[in-house]
């Protein structure tokens, strides 16, 4: 059984199209979404459009939301310290995008061959990497010390989950950690688009890192043409700076 698993497009649809059509030439019998989908780049709609189509099979797929989403309670309630940006991208969507949206579960469990496997957005407040460098995050490597405070607690065998848009594969006290770097920003010096396929065989599961190119500068033309650089300048050319350079320069 082939699994893929996409996390973090943060509204980076040309890079989510890319890797949807990347995954359909790969006999993937299930994908599994990790969350952060909207709120970033210029192209929430889009990516939820893209991703209510995968959700007219629930029994297929797996779509979660991530903490980037749930940002959309946190501007219903008004709260001040919400970007201007993110009330307008919130303003856009639409009621029946925020209604799915706020629909999708925060983490599931399921089993495949025998094996339990937790999804999350976000395993655990303990940080699950050791950072090293918060630009170039290539160089930050696996805080075994928080793995494995949270393989202790963990009732499932495996842990699938996004947040950090940097790849992970350890086993640990017993436990597998996985994660697919992002999709619509990854934070490891390479600005392809990545994600993961799972192969899972016997009751083993093997993993294989994917990376997908796409036209990243019709994303800038994009910002550029709904005037987000006149609008929210600095917000933009950090959006920007990180889709183009694969390093975290956001904020």
């Amino acid at each position: 059984m082939k699994i893929a698993v996409v996390a973090d497009i943060h509204s980076n649809h040309i890079a989510f199209e890319a890797v949807l059509k990347d995954i359909s030439y790969r006999q993937v019998e299930k994908i599994i979404f990790l969350g952060d989908y909207i709120f970033g780049s210029s192209g929430s709609n889009e990516t939820i459009d893209l991703l209510m189509k995968y959700n007219m099979d629930n029994q297929k797929h797996v779509i979660i939301s991530g903490n980037i989403d749930d940002m959309i309670a946190s501007i219903e309630e008004n709260v001040e310290w919400i970007y201007p940006i993110n009330k307008f991208i919130y303003s856009q969507l639409g009621s029946k995008r925020v209604e799915f949206i706020k629909s999708l579960p925060r983490e599931v469990l399921i089993e495949e061959q025998g094996i339990s496997i937790f999804i999350c957005h976000n395993p655990s407040n303990i940080e699950v990497f050791t950072m090293i460098d918060n630009i170039r995050r290539e160089n930050n490597i696996p805080n075994w010390s928080g793995l494995g405070e949270i393989a202790n607690v963990m009732n499932s065998d495996v842990c699938i989950f996004g947040h950090y848009h940097l790849f992970m594969d350890e086993e640990f006290r017993g436990k597998r950690f996985i994660c697919p770097s992002s999709v619509g920003m990854p934070f490891n010096g390479d600005p392809k688009a990545q994600y993961m396929i799972l192969e899972i065989e016997e009751g083993k599961i093997s993993s294989a890192k994917h990376y997908v190119d796409y036209d990243r500068l019709k994303m800038v033309e994009e910002i550029d043409e709904k005037g987000y650089f006149e609008e929210f300048g600095k917000w933009a050319k950090d959006i920007v700076t990180t889709i183009l350079t694969g390093h975290n320069y956001i904020g």
